[in-house]
C-alpha cells in the first residue's frame, strides 16, 4: 500500500525535487515481516534424521532458494559439531555466507554443560568465520523446572558456560509461570540475553501439548518479556490430525498468529481457540497484516513481535512449509 502526496503540497518541499509531482511512501509487506527468518533448519532431527552431509545439503538448498529469507539457523547438537565442521571444511566455498547456528545441548542437564561448552569452544576455534553460534538451547528437566532455587542455580551455571543467547526449554506439563519468574529474575541479575523454548510435539502422542497448554506457555512468556522459540511437529501451517500417526499437530501459522495476538494482550482462552482452529479461512497473512477472524496485527506490531516474542521455530523440513504457503497463496511475494 502506498501514500501519495498531491502536487498541491509540493511547494512545501525543497525545489531540488525538480519536476516530481507525487511522492510515494511504501509500507512494509507484512508477509515478509511475519515470515522472515522464521524457520531454523533441523534436518538432523526426527522425523527427517538426515545424516550430516544430507542435512548440510538441505540447508544449503534452502539458503539458495527464492524463499531463502525465511530460513535462519542450522540446528546442530553439541556432540555433532565436530562432524559439522568436518563437512563444512570440505564443502564450503570462499564466497559462501557464514552459517548462523543454533546448538542443542544435552540430552542431560547440568552434566552436559562442561562437555558441550568444550565442544562449542572447539568448534568456534576450528570453524573460524565459516559459522557463528547464535543460540544454545538446553532442555530443563521437570523436577528442576518446579524447583525455583535449583533452577536459578543451575541456569546461572549454564549462562556462565556458554557465551551465547540461551533458550531454556521449559516443560509445558505444568504451569510455567514460576519457572519463568526465576528466569526473568536471572536475566535481570546477569544482564544476559535468554529466552524459553516450547516443545509442541514428538514421536509419541503424549509429547503433544493441547492448545490450552501452548496458549498458557505463550501468555506466561509474553507477560515476562521472555522470547519464545517453538519446536517439534510444526511442519504444516494449521492445527490438524496426522493421517499416518493419528497425532494432533499444531500449525506454525496458528502459533505465529497466537504469538502476535498475545503481544497485543489477548487472553489465554482466545489464544487457545486460535491454536486449535483448523480452518485455513479463519486466518490471513497478507500485505496488511496477520489476522485471525476479526483480530489483526499490522506490520509495525509484527516486526516488534518477531524481534521480542516469537524468534522462530525449528523444522526438519524447509520444503513442506514453503509448499504449503505457496498453495495457500501467501507465497511467492
Amino acid at each position: 500500500m502506498s501514500v501519495l502526496f498531491p502536487s498541491a503540497l509540493l511547494p512545501f518541499f525543497p525545489s531540488t525535487l525538480g519536476p516530481v509531482t507525487t511522492l510515494e511512501i511504501s509500507r512494509p509487506d507484512a508477509r515478509r515481516t511475519a515470515l522472515s527468518g522464521l524457520i531454523d533448519y533441523a534436518g538432523l532431527f526426527p522425523p527427517a534424521s538426515l545424516d550430516m552431509a544430507a542435512a548440510v545439503d538441505g540447508y544449503r538448498a534452502a539458503r539458495a532458494s527464492s524463499e531463502s529469507w525465511m530460513v535462519d539457523r542450522f540446528i546442530c547438537p553439541a556432540d555433532r559439531l565436530e562432524d559439522l565442521v568436518a563437512v563444512l571444511a570440505g564443502t564450503m566455498t570462499a564466497d559462501e555466507d557464514p552459517w548462523p547456528l543454533a546448538v542443542t545441548a544435552g540430552p542431560g542437564w547440568t552434566e552436559s554443560v562442561a562437555p558441550d561448552a568444550g565442544a562449542v569452544q572447539t568448534f568456534t576455534a576450528t570453524a573460524g568465520t565459516a559459522a557463528t553460534i547464535d543460540l544454545v538451547e538446553i532442555r530443563v528437566p521437570n523436577e528442576v523446572a518446579r524447583d525455583s532455587r535449583k533452577l536459578a542455580t543451575d541456569a546461572a551455571d549454564v549462562l556462565r558456560a556458554f557465551d551465547a543467547f540461551i533458550l531454556f526449554e521449559i516443560p509445558w506439563q505444568s504451569d510455567p509461570g514460576e519457572a519463568f519468574d526465576t528466569l526473568a529474575a536471572l536475566r535481570e541479575d546477569t544482564s544476559r540475553a535468554l529466552g524459553v523454548k516450547v516443545r509442541c510435539g514428538g514421536l509419541e502422542a503424549p509429547l503433544f501439548p493441547d492448545a490450552g497448554e501452548v496458549a498458557r506457555f505463550i501468555v506466561a512468556a509474553v507477560g515476562r518479556s521472555l522470547p519464545i522459540k517453538a519446536t517439534a511437529g510444526l511442519h504444516h501451517p494449521f492445527h490438524h490430525t496426522d493421517a499416518k500417526t493419528g497425532f494432533i499437530h499444531h500449525g506454525f501459522v496458528n502459533v505465529l498468529t497466537a504469538a502476535a495476538l498475545a503481544s497485543q494482550g489477548l487472553d489465554v482462552a482466545t489464544l487457545g481457540a486460535i491454536l486449535a482452529d483448523e480452518d485455513p479461512a479463519a486466518f490471513s497473512i497478507d500485505r496488511s497484516g496477520v489476522a485471525w477472524r476479526d483480530q489483526i496485527v499490522g506490520p509495525t506490531a509484527l516486526a516488534e513481535m518477531r524481534s521480542n516474542v516469537l524468534i522462530g521455530y525449528g523444522s526438519c523440513s524447509f520444503a513442506e512449509p514453503v509448499e504449503d504457503l505457496t498453495t495457500l497463496g501467501i507465497l511467492p511475494l
